[in-house]
């Protein structure tokens, strides 16, 4: 995630947490991929959603994050903003100034 403020001066980026994906979905999902699919160096024509719906076929492809870590994807990038927020406040309002 990416937060730019160009009136500060402020440009700070951030990662959500890591979701690790089965290799049999990412062999699966390679498998699926045709040796000319245009994209290729850039990733695979099937979604990690959708090939982790054909291993758990009640999975919600649009929602893996919450079988796989136990929460959603919207609760993932909701902490990831909360902290990029913090990190922005911090700039923001340096540490000196609160005391």
């Amino acid at each position: 995630m990416v937060l730019k403020d160009p009136r500060h001066g402020i440009e700070l980026r951030t990662f959500s947490q890591t979701t690790p994906v089965p290799p049999e979905c990412v062999c699966a999902m390679q498998d699926a991929t045709p040796s000319d699919y245009p994209l290729r160096w850039s990733g695979l024509a099937v979604t990690v959603g959708q090939a982790m719906q054909q291993r758990v076929p009640n999975i919600d492809h649009t929602n893996w994050h919450s079988h796989v870590c136990g929460m959603s994807r919207a609760e993932i990038l909701s902490c990831t903003a909360r902290g990029l927020a913090g990190l922005y406040r911090a700039r923001l309002l340096p540490y000196d100034s609160i005391l």
